[in-house]
This record gives C-alpha cells, structure tokens and sequence, in this order.
C-alpha cells in the first residue's frame, strides 16, 4: 500500500509539474492574424523568387503562435497554446485541465512535405507536466490527435495559396519553420531547407 501511494504521489507531481519549455516563442511579428502573417510572408516568397529560382522563408515561433491561437478549436480547455521550434521538431504547449488539476500539455510535432503543397504534422509525443503519455492513451488527454495544429489555414489563404504548389522543402529550425520555394518550371530541391539552415 505504501508503495502504491508513492508511486500515485510521484505521478500526480509529474503531471502537475511545470516543463521547462525554455524561453518563450520568438522571431518576427508578420502579423495578428493568419491572414496577415501570410500576406506578409507571400510577398518575402515573391521577393525571393524574383531575384532567385529558388528562396527560403522562416515562419517564426511567434508567428507560428498566433497560427495555434487562431485554430485553437476550444480555447477554454486549451488555453494560452505557444509554438516552439526544438532539436528539429516543434513543441505546442497549452494550458489544460485534468478533472480538479491544472496541467500542461506538450505535443512534439513533426513537420513535412506530404504531397505537394501540402504540410503534415504529426504527434510523436505527448506529455502532460513531465510524465510522457503512451501512444494509445493520447486520444484520451488530447482528442485533436494530429488536428492540434495545422498549417493549412496559412497555405490556404489569398497569396500564399498560388504558392503552395511551388513548395520544395519545410523544415522545423531554430526560430521556427522553414519553407523553401521554386520558381515556376524550375526544378525543385527537397534538400534547400537543409543546405540554408547548415549554412545560415
């Protein structure tokens, strides 16, 4: 009995613990809207290409923030969601409850090119406090699955939208989000993102 209390205190303190996410999302403000952070970031595209066949942009983890917040489904069970980009992968945290308990929820996501012009993101991790969750028991603290954050409301909208077929790479970067585009007829380097970011 003594063994099973501590085994449940030592849990309630892990799921009740505070990550230490590091410092808070950073990089450029393009906006407080997704619509204004991809009209801003379509123009750095246009930019780009003009001069070049082949150009990189970086969403920023402030940027990929605001993103969350906007398609944040149930802001009263996740509140505050931020957007972190860590060791090549991105971590969305929330404020969310568990019963009585106040808790964090971390998703590590995983970003890539699935089809052209589209971005997966998939959940490799998910942790409440310190204590990681197993795969099959995700559902239950986090329903959304692989809907907790997506980036297709940014491709989809006006300016950006025209560009996603020309999407050649996306990486997860210090900072944020890498996406690399070519011009029109030009061949694509599923390799840029990473050459940019070595070399950066």
């Amino acid at each position: 009995m003594i063994v099973l209390t501590g085994a449940a205190a030592l849990l309630l303190f892990r799921l009740t613990n505070t990550p230490d996410l590091g410092t808070a999302p950073s990089g450029s403000d393009d906006g407080a809207s997704v619509q204004a952070i991809a009209a801003s970031l379509a123009k750095e595209v246009g930019t780009g290409l003009a001069s070049s066949a082949q150009t990189v942009i970086l969403v920023s983890e402030r940027d990929l923030t605001v993103l969350a917040v906007e398609d944040n489904p149930d802001p009263s069970l996740f509140a505050d969601p931020q957007v972190r980009s860590r060791g090549g992968r991105l971590v969305l945290s929330a404020a969310d409850s568990l019963g009585p308990l106040h808790v964090v929820t971390t998703a590590t996501l995983r970003v890539g090119l699935s089809d052209p012009g589209d971005i997966s993101v998939t959940v490799v991790e998910l942790d409440v406090g310190d204590q990681v969750i197993p795969g099959f028991m995700h559902s239950a603290f986090d329903p959304r699955g692989d809907g907790a954050f997506s980036l297709t409301p940014f491709l989809g909208q006006s300016g950006m939208s025209a560009l996603r077929s020309l999407i050649e790479c996306v990486a997860a970067v210090p900072g944020g989000v890498e996406l690399g585009f070519h011009r029109q007829g030009a061949p694509s380097d599923s390799a840029l993102c990473a050459r940019q970011t070595s070399a950066s």
